[in-house]
């Protein structure tokens, strides 16, 4: 019956599931003194109770990666019922629905698809709405902050700004009791780099990857993402491509080079793939339309 929503043993969940279970109890500021746990308190909070059930996860996991896909068609603007259902099943074809559980990291399929929402947002000028799902989009994973690149198709800078502010505020909030009171160890975590990845064809494997390299990474991404939001803020297809460009450079930089990692250029890509579909369907309706002086 999961077989749509799981497919391995959760990947890195089960760590998780126990640094969430520190989190709901009265140690509650312990809940990162591994280093391993790369993580935030939100996807922590989820891990630790849902999470206590595997099945429970797939179910919450693979329904929400099957549902945001045509929440976020929507906001492109794909109004047409056979193309939104025809998404949906598709996520499930690929194999999208199944990403987050195996892994035991939902962000990677989940948080560029919030940034089309979040950047549905901006474009309305509906900034403060845009600036809380992307702080919130960083207390599932750290890099969901990267998504305040979308707040660059607001109207005006005052309001790209106002939305900044309110993704910083929450970010940090999230993080900050953790960091101020508690055993807080995420920073020293070493990442090495991986033959396989892309840096890894220009830097040796094994090469020590820390924080610092993370922010770089992070950093390159977001200006690169804040440059095509001001290229291509004028056009329909804004609210998809600059989360995949921010997921596209963070991957290029990435040491790792996860396969799930590309979950996060699939969402994006699935949603462009329907809003290109719709708009085709839109255009052959009026070629095929009679004109009125036929009439």
């Amino acid at each position: 019956m999961l077989a749509p929503l799981a497919r391995g043993d959760g990947g890195d969940g089960r760590l998780f599931v126990r640094a969430g279970g520190t989190l709901l109890s009265p140690h509650w500021l312990h809940a990162f003194s591994d280093p391993s746990v790369q993580v935030g308190p939100l996807q922590l909070a989820l891990f630790g109770s849902v999470g206590r059930s595997p099945a429970a996860l797939a179910i919450v996991l693979g329904v929400a990666a099957a549902l945001l896909p045509v929440a976020a068609a929507r906001a492109l603007g794909v109004e047409r019922p056979a193309v939104l259902a025809g998404l949906g099943l598709l996520t499930v074809a690929a194999g999208f629905t199944i990403t987050g559980f195996d892994s035991g990291h939902p962000a990677d399929s989940l948080l560029p698809l919030l940034w089309i929402l979040a950047a549905a947002d901006a474009r309305r000028g509906r900034v403060l709405r845009a600036g809380l799902v992307v702080g919130l989009s960083a207390g599932i994973e750290t890099w969901g902050i990267l998504g305040v690149a979308v707040l660059a198709l607001a109207p005006g800078r005052r309001g790209a700004a106002r939305g900044l502010a309110l993704a910083a505020g929450v970010a940090a909030a999230l993080f900050l009791p953790f960091a101020a009171a508690g055993d807080f160890a995420m920073g020293s975590y070493r990442w090495t780099i991986a033959p396989g990845s892309p840096l890894g064809l220009v830097l040796s494997a094994g090469t020590a990857f820390g924080w610092p390299l993370r922010l770089a990474q992070g950093g390159v991404a977001l200006a690169v993402g804040l440059a095509a939001a001001r290229l291509a803020r004028r056009t329909p297809h804004a609210l998809w491509l600059v989360p995949f460009v921010v997921v596209g450079v963070r991957l290029l930089l990435d040491p790792l080079g996860s396969d799930y990692y590309y979950a996060g250029l699939e969402g994006p890509a699935l949603c462009a793939g329907a809003l290109l579909a719709a708009r085709g369907l839109s255009l052959r309706a009026r070629a095929g339309a009679p004109s009125p002086a036929a009439g």
